[in-house]
């Protein structure tokens, strides 16, 4: 707001407005919108970048779509419809949200976690993660799953419960602990735990590995880091002009994939991701999902915290729903729906059809 008011302090006469409500409440979008209105009715020309299509239908007038940094159509918004905007943002049809998973899950228990408890948070939380496998977490917000990937992770203390990896039963105090076994958090709030924004994407994917790319004297070698970087740029497909790019100048998908690298060169091989699409528009999440795939086919064990059922639905092979720090649920992924796992993250015990089934006899 303050820099709006900034900008038509100087007159302006045309305002260019990059991803406005990101860091805004409802009440101050909506505060947002009737300033974007008067605006445009007193001619100020307004460019509004956002990947919030609900946003846009409510504001604007043309939208224009760029894909890759090329122009691919301009429309009156009237005209048009999200189905289309999506399959010109994406380069394919709106049906293809998920993609085909190549990842099969296997009997081979990676990682498994029993009777984790945290007093006044979450109590007696069991799950097993296989190999080859993408574990969902649902449940309505403070359900109790980021906490409990943040206790395994060791950012926050348990008070009872047992971590296993493989059949070796783990003793974890700390991230650092967590770290050298190979498990890895990706936080949901990626700029504010997961990236250092004002250092570069080779900075960013070496910082939890220096001892890799240090000399025996503590000295980083630049070249080897450089080399390191340009490795997982290719292989991630991150999008940025070199590995000496400043992070924050990069989208929030490229940024994604960067705490991935990250924990790759690491070493870590079960990874907690937590809502690791908020934010970033849908051919970004197309490329997240198809990773988190791949990476899944290689071995590693995923959890995916997800708020949004059809994220969870299209990606995983088995859920845990979460209702005030219990699990209620571990359901088989094909054999369920949305209605089901909302049953369950309410707090009911039993799933819709088998209490529709009790009524009916």
């Amino acid at each position: 707001m303050v820099e709006i008011a900034k900008a038509l302090s100087l007159n302006a006469r045309v305002l260019i407005m990059d991803e406005p409500t990101s860091s805004l409440t409802e009440s101050e979008t909506s505060v947002l919108f009737r300033i974007i209105k008067n605006l445009k009715s007193a001619g100020v020309g307004i460019i509004y970048i956002s990947h919030r299509l609900d946003e846009m239908a409510e504001i604007v007038d043309r939208v224009t779509v760029l894909r890759d940094g090329t122009h691919v159509s301009t429309r009156d918004f009237a005209d048009t419809s999200v189905d289309e905007i999506v399959s010109d943002m994406v380069g394919r049809s709106l049906e293809e949200k998920f993609p085909p998973r190549t990842s099969t899950p296997t009997a081979e228990v990676l990682f498994s976690a029993e009777g984790l408890t945290r007093k006044g948070v979450f109590a007696d939380v069991s799950f097993d993660l296989r190999r080859g496998e993408i574990l969902g977490f649902a449940g309505l917000m403070g359900a109790g799953r980021t906490e409990v990937a943040r206790a395994i992770f060791g950012a926050d203390p348990l008070d009872a419960g047992t971590i296993r990896l493989g059949d070796r039963t783990l003793s974890i105090a700390s991230p650092r602990d967590a770290i050298r076994e190979g498990i890895a958090y990706l936080s949901e709030d990626r700029k504010g735990d997961g990236l250092a924004l004002k250092m570069t994407v080779a900075d960013n994917i070496t910082l939890p590995s220096m001892d890799k790319v240090s000399g025996a004297a503590g000295f980083i070698r630049f070249g080897q880091e450089q080399e390191v970087a340009r490795d997982y740029i290719g292989r991630l497909s991150i999008r940025t002009p070199s590995a000496r790019q400043v992070t924050r100048l990069l989208s929030g998908g490229n940024q994604q994939k960067i705490v991935i690298a990250k924990w790759l060169y690491r070493g870590s091989r079960i990874l907690f991701f937590d809502e690791p699409t908020r934010g970033i528009d849908v051919g970004a999440k197309y490329a997240i999902y198809e990773l988190m795939d791949a990476l899944a086919a290689d071995g590693f064990g995923i959890v995916l915290i997800s708020s949004e059922l059809p994220e969870i639905l299209g990606v995983t092979d088995r859920i845990a729903v979460f209702h005030e720090g219990r699990v209620m649920a571990t359901l088989d992924t094909a054999q369920t729906n949305q209605e089901d796992i909302m049953h369950y993250a309410s707090g009911y015990s039993r799933p819709v059809a088998q209490q529709r089934a009790g009524k009916a006899e």
